[in-house]
């Protein structure tokens, strides 16, 4: 099962799909939690469900370029803006590789 957090974005899986939400951030930045029976849990909204993990990525690197405070006007703002996701989306593929292999260890 996946379970990946890049940012305020999370990467679940079930059985024949991937889900990417999106965390509700309170006004300090931190993400909101609320009450279930089941403990407390993050506050969270469904961006989409996608068939492969490559297309959850694509999906959130493509949310963190049309979300944010800046605003693009120019070709070399968005590359750097790319470029940014980009790298946010490989630390987060090189920490969950590092989980994985821990766990693999322990079996």
């Amino acid at each position: 099962m996946i379970d990946m957090r890049i940012g305020e974005y999370h990467i679940t899986s079930e059985p024949r799909n991937y889900i990417v939400s999106l965390a509700k951030l309170s006004d300090d930045g931190t993400p909101k939690t609320v009450m279930t029976k089941a403990g407390e849990v993050l506050s969270e909204r469904a961006l989409g469900y996608y068939n492969s993990l490559p297309q959850s990525l694509q999906a959130v690197a493509k949310d963190m370029m049309k979300r944010g405070d800046e605003r693009v006007t120019n070709v070399e703002q968005y590359v750097q803006r790319a470029r940014m996701a980009d790298g946010a989306l490989a630390h987060c593929a090189w920490k969950y590789g590092l989980e994985l292999e821990k766990q693999s260890q322990n079996i």
